[in-house]
């Protein structure tokens, strides 16, 4: 729809703009710089519509001559230079500029006569020059329009400032006789006069054309509408907030701090009332990234907008239950890992456009009409004689007659080379190719390498929605790097050849990255229309690396990282620290510019990093120098001849994509030319700050950016945080090598440098039974407490010693008998490498499949089929009733809870009124005695409840992990098919109720048929494999009901204390951290000054003279204890509100409440540092009272 977006800015040279620069960009044009002498080239720029140069009637014979017989670019170079000319200051004001954003309602042409319309009312009358344009960016149709700050004059400019004429045609004057002026180009009210002249004849002209529609420029608080306006924290924001901050730690006014965190809240609580009013909102928010979800995911959601722990509650069950919600799997125990898990959720609206595109998509595969005959392929199979059997397979498969084709290539498998022996094949038999990608980089790559015109798909769809460039029965569509498309983008492509008559072909891979938005379109189409792989690698050099590029396409991400570690190739040090300073070492050493190398990392902030460290070294060996400072959308770089930069985002006038590589051959403040490209397609841009800033250093960058990337060599830094689609991806650029390198300590809390270890009672508490402990350093600083009885043997067994680096590897545990004859779980563990922790860890995180699902893989689910019933259904009517009786009695509980508290307050309130309460004597009470907002809010809500936190904890249990795993074996052993007799057994009834446990329990041992047929056969008729198999599953019918059992034991045992944990965490965290009256706060502050002075006994008098101050000082003091612990802020890394120590105390805080600490935490570290001094000075006054109790000697009288 239309909005009122209508900013002025002013063209100065001050703030490094020029009005020749801003013209060519305007114009997408080629113009001369005569000032700098220098020519700039915008002509590959695209988006213009419609372009005019105007001048004001009666203009100077000058100026009509300058422009005349010229081109409107032309026109508006030679003005524009001529203004460049008479400006002689280096700060001088150039044009202003005006940029409208126009009505998406009217076409081009009433677009073009709507801006003529408000050109000549208000601005070629006032004697302006009017230089506009019209860009027509997807969805965003606006004007550029640059306009004089002087009149022109017969010989050439005029002042900017004129006298203001009074009403007897004479100039006005001030009391003290000096002429007013004003400015010929307008000030603020004559700013307001032509926004209002703006929105005046934007309405005329959309009713003049028929659309019901009015823009309301003003403000909504001037329209009396209640809501927030929307405010952009851009990078612009963030630099201020910077600013801010050093300016106050330098002693500037607190006025000068944004107070952004204030801006958020009421950004989060405007949000918050919306969701309130329609739940369904979460819904859309999270099926842009899922197409099935579950209940963690809408927690996950309401957790970035609700603060309010009674309506986070309420608002769960109504998402869930909201019609549009639906269901898709209820929750379960899984037969493979034995984690619970959760019921699977989707939308009407998504689970209707899946089932429609995978529909679609088997129509078309049972379409005949794109066949390319037997001749005309033997021709392209003896043009490129190299093809392997595989990709002629693949070309054939794709040439087929069939309306829909699909190609899964593995990473370096030659899936281009393969498209463009097909494109050539197509071509030849009279078809048209045209091809579209996700990215703009693997658009640009097809059309280079396989020689197929491609475009974005958001291009595509643009010049759709015009009308232009619409498929035929004659086109052939390629859509490369189909895994990363998302359902509702492989939806529209698919509708739209099956309209069109067109062939559709898929080409991509779906273990490589997965889309951002929600579902795995390619993988659904392909598992139902089939496929042909190319699965052989030739990227790799080497063989083994090939073998393990296949093992990482199948997703055995384990064998791969073996074989990198037995070549060598995994390198691990203690720290993240380390492992980085590691890395660029190493790339320091073989640094080749002759040879292509990339480093890869999945964080930003690690990119961020290595970049820096590898920009450093190169500048230290001198091979290139320090630079010349370029403002990026991410801050401030550095930028010299040799470096290498990645441009960051699609610029058309530049020629260059998002994640497009490059090297810089010159570099001047603000501006950078860099070439790009290989071979016959190398070329130079020129880069200038003011126009394009999405650029950043290129030694580093993420996984994601580089698919479809191949270079010599490759390092990746791995972190916790990649998946296998991650792993596949960043090990398979690279021709020659791929180095892994590992931080141990983020791997693994059981493995450190051995501080102490010995017999205490259990976690120090004197109540507790002497215990063992192993105490780990595990990185900077950060110490782990491990207890456990069987330690002490562990380490003795492995001869550890203070200072030695270990990990311990928990066993599970086993049931022994006490002296007492009590039976109590204890824990086995053994003392291990802890590299081969590590390494174990680092392969179990980098094989977690990240695939995203679809609805569609639930489509045997009899509740699919019910659910794709009910969004076939048009009407609202029977989902609602459908929705009511099923409704949670949950629900109903938490709206009872809501009703009675809101009927409390009703009766509060009246009793108030009547003085029947206390309420009624609060008016008496003073303002300083009234309940205060803490210094910083305990966490009330979580983004997990209680079970699924445990759930997700109880998944991780090494010992129940390996007892499951017993019981999964065991299923396999006994039944044909263990999956249905592993359903009909229904573990979820017995985890919930043990006399169901103790009865399945039995029947599995005694009555294993009764669960489903047993594995292996009997009679005559059966074979002596089958005989044995079914002995063998009568042995371990028994066996299974016994782990079975067990691991129920375990289950329940494991969930208690883990709950209790879980319930004391939050209690802990939920913690107040009261506020200080301002007396306790005037001692805290000498105290730190003290303590800054190193005088901090001078303080503790003035302390302890105030009773009362102090006294509430301790009891601030118990409460930063209680939650964040005695001792967190006494670091020397607790200095100041940054780093680890603040990002631990703060996890899980608002981000208004993370500002609140950081606030607070020069006074809670000064309580701290006084409660630990008193302690210290307790502790001395007690040793010196023994001391001289030991001296002295009774003496006896005689």
């Amino acid at each position: 729809m239309a909005i009122a977006h209508f900013s002025v800015s002013i063209v100065a040279r001050g703030s490094g703009r020029s009005a020749v620069l801003s013209a060519a960009y305007r114009h997408c044009a080629r113009m001369d710089y005569e000032r700098e002498a220098r020519t700039v080239d915008y002509t590959r720029k695209q988006g213009l519509v419609h372009e005019e140069f105007l001048l004001p009637a009666g203009a100077p014979a000058w100026a009509r001559a300058l422009i005349a017989d010229r081109s409107i670019a032309g026109a508006s170079e030679a003005f524009w230079n001529e203004v460049e000319c008479f400006e002689k200051r280096s700060d001088a004001q150039l044009a202003k500029d005006l940029t409208i954003a126009l009505p998406v309602e009217l076409t081009t042409e009433q677009n073009i006569a709507l801006v003529r319309d408000f050109v000549e009312k208000q601005i070629v009358s006032k004697g302006m020059v009017a230089d506009w344009v019209i860009h027509d960016n997807p969805g965003n149709p606006h004007i550029h329009l640059m306009t004089t700050l002087r009149p022109l004059t017969e010989d050439g400019f005029g002042a900017k400032k004129v006298a203001v004429i009074g009403e007897d045609g004479q100039p006005l004057r001030t009391k003290a006789g000096k002429i007013v002026y004003e400015l010929w180009a307008g000030g603020t009210d004559d700013f307001n006069a032509l926004r209002d002249g703006w929105f005046e004849r934007q309405n005329h002209h959309l009713a003049l054309n028929g659309i019901d529609l009015r823009v309301d420029g003003r403000s909504y608080e001037k329209q009396g509408i209640d809501l927030v306006p929307t405010i952009h924290l851009g990078v612009g924001t963030k630099a201020m907030q910077r600013k801010a901050k050093l300016a106050e730690s330098q002693g500037a006014t607190r006025s000068l701090k944004l107070e952004l965190s204030e801006i958020q809240a009421e950004r989060r609580e405007e949000n918050a009332l919306r969701i309130r009013r329609d739940p369904a909102l979460v819904l859309d928010l999270i099926t842009r990234e899922k197409s099935v979800f579950d209940e963690r995911d809408v927690a996950r959601v309401l957790h970035r907008y609700i603060d309010d722990a009674a309506l986070f509650q309420s608002l769960m069950p109504r998402i869930l239950q909201n019609p549009e919600a639906m269901r898709l799997e209820r929750e379960g125990i899984s037969l493979a890992t034995g984690i619970r898990e959760p019921a699977k959720y989707t939308t009407r609206a998504l689970i209707r456009l899946e089932a429609e595109m995978a529909k679609q998509a088997v129509w078309l595969s049972r379409r005949s009409s794109h066949a390319v005959r037997s001749d005309i392929l033997s021709a392209i199979f003896a043009r490129h004689e190299r093809l392997s059997d595989e990709q002629r397979s693949a070309i054939e498969h794709v040439a087929g007659a069939e309306r829909i084709a699909a190609v899964v290539g593995r990473a370096g498998a030659g899936k281009t080379t393969m498209m463009k022996a097909a494109r050539e094949a197509w071509e030849a038999a009279g078809y048209r190719v045209v091809g579209g990608a996700l990215a703009g980089k693997a658009a640009e790559g097809l059309e280079k390498e396989a020689g197929i015109v491609s475009r974005t798909l958001s291009s595509w769809e643009l010049r759709w929605n015009e009308g232009r460039d619409r498929l035929d029965d004659k086109f052939v569509f390629v859509l490369d790097e189909a895994g990363m498309m998302s359902s509702r983008q492989m939806a529209l492509f698919v509708e739209s050849a099956t309209r069109a008559g067109a062939k559709l072909v898929l080409v991509g891979d779906p273990d490589q990255l997965q889309p951002i938005e929600a579902g795995a379109a390619f993988r659904a189409i392909t598992d139902r229309i089939g496929y042909a792989e190319l699965g052989t690698i030739y990227r790799q050099r080497e063989e083994w690396m090939r073998h393990a590029s296949i093992d990482l396409s199948r997703g055995r991400v384990g064998d791969a990282l073996a074989a990198y570690e037995r070549a060598g190739m995994v390198r691990t040090e203690w720290t993240r620290e380390e492992t980085a300073r590691a890395l660029i070492e190493d790339w320091n050493r073989d640094y080749d510019p002759t040879r292509t190398s990339l480093i890869l990392a999945h964080r930003r902030s690690d990119v961020r990093a290595l970049n820096e460290m590898a920009r450093e070294k190169l500048v230290e060996r001198g091979i290139i120098d320090e630079g010349h400072l370029f403002r990026t959308e991410d801050g401030a770089r550095r930028f010299a001849a040799g470096d290498r930069i990645v441009f960051l985002k699609n610029e058309g006038s530049l020629g260059v994509k998002n994640g497009v590589l490059g090297t810089v051959v010159a570099a001047a403040a603000g501006r950078i030319v860099a070439e790009i490209g290989g071979g016959d397609e190398r070329r130079q841009v020129t880069v200038e700050q003011r126009f394009y800033t999405n650029l950043d250093h290129g030694y580093a960058t993420t996984v994601h950016k580089s698919q479809g990337a191949t270079v010599d060599d490759v390092r990746v830094f791995a972190s916790r945080t990649m998946d296998r689609h991650l792993t596949y991806v960043a090990l398979t650029r690279h021709r020659d090598a791929a180095r892994l390198y590992v931080g141990l300590n983020e791997l693994t809390n059981r493995g450190g440098v051995l501080i102490d270890h010995g017999a205490a009672p259990y976690e120090n508490d004197p109540k507790n039974h002497d215990s063992y402990f192993v105490t780990l350093e595990t990185g900077e600083g950060q110490r782990h407490t491990i207890w456990g009885v069987d330690l002490e043997r562990a380490i003795t067994a492995a001869g550890s010693g203070i200072g030695d680096r270990i990990g311990l590897d928990y066993k599970g545990s086993q049931t022994v008998r006490l002296a007492d004859g009590k039976q109590v779980k204890r824990h086995s563990w053994e003392v291990v490498d802890v590299k081969a922790i590590a390494l174990d860890r680092l392969s179990e995180r980098l094989s977690r499949d990240g695939s995203k699902e679809t609805t569609l893989d639930y489509e045997k689910a009899s509740s699919y089929r019910g659910a794709l019933r009910f969004a076939q259904i048009r009407g609202l009517y029977l989902m609602k009733v459908a929705r009511t009786i099923v409704r949670d009695r949950n629900e109903w509980t938490v709206r009872q809870k809501q009703r009675l508290g809101d009927l409390r307050a009703r009766l509060i309130a009246v009793g108030t009124k009547l003085g029947l309460v206390a309420g009624a004597k609060q008016s008496s009470i003073s303002s300083d005695m009234k309940e205060t907002r803490p210094m910083v809010a305990g966490i009330t809500i979580f983004p997990k409840s209680v079970e699924q936190a445990v759930e997700d904890k109880l998944v991780s249990d090494p010992a129940l992990k390996q007892q499951w795993d017993e019981v999964s074996t065991r299923f396999r052993l006994v039944y044909a098919d263990p999956e249905a007799a592993f359903r009909a057994a229904n573990v979820d009834a017995m985890l919930k109720d043990p006399t169901a446990a103790k009865s399945t329990s039995a029947r599995l041992a005694n009555e294993p048929e009764s669960f489903g047929a047993l594995k292996g056969k009997t009679g005559l008729l059966a074979s002596r494999a089958d005989r044995e198999d079914r002995s063998t599953a009568r042995l371990n019918a028994p066996a299974l009901a016994r782990d079975l059992e067990r691991y129920l034991e375990m289950r329940e045992s494991a969930a208690r204390r883990l709950e209790a944990e879980e319930r004391a965490l939050r209690h802990r965290v939920s913690i107040d951290i009261p506020a200080l009256s301002p007396s306790a706060r005037s001692v805290l502050e000498r105290v730190r000054d003290a303590i800054d002075r190193n005088d901090l006994p001078a303080a503790l008098g003035f302390a302890l003279s105030n009773r009362e101050a102090k006294l509430e000082i301790d009891g601030f003091n118990k409460a930063i204890a209680e939650r964040f612990g005695e001792r967190s802020l006494l670091t020397n890394a607790a200095r100041d509100p940054s780093g680890k120590p603040f990002e631990k105390l703060a996890h899980g805080l608002a981000p208004q409440e993370r500002e609140r600490l950081m606030e607070a935490w020069p006074v809670m570290r000064a309580a701290q540092q006084l409660a630990a001094h008193e302690r210290t000075t307790a502790t001395l006054k007690q040793v010196e009272e023994l001391r001289l109790s030991q001296r002295q000697t009774p003496v006896m009288k005689q």
